[in-house]
């Protein structure tokens, strides 16, 4: 998914820090999804921090595993899977 792609995804989605952690909340127009509220792990929220900022998924694997001792496998299929999931909460 390349760069415009992702910011159109993360768009639909609100998000605030709450005591050091990340909830999203989809959004359906212009109303928020309260019942769906997630709350990020460490490698989710560096994902989402970073996903408008890349070019495409590969960078934000790059970000992963150079901020975590992981794998590119691994990171790989964190942030697709990341995406993947948001994708399936619209």
């Amino acid at each position: 998914m390349n760069t415009k792609n992702l910011s159109k995804l993360k768009s639909r989605f609100v998000s605030r820090e709450v005591d050091k952690e990340l909830i999203l909340v989809p959004l359906t127009g212009n109303i928020a999804k309260m019942n769906e509220m997630f709350t990020l792990n460490e490698t989710a929220k560096l994902i989402w921090e970073n996903m408008d900022k890349v070019e495409n998924e590969e960078a934000l694997t790059n970000l992963i595993t150079n901020e975590f001792e992981v794998s590119h496998e691994i990171a790989s299929a964190d942030v697709s899977t990341f995406i993947k999931h948001l994708e399936t909460m619209l």
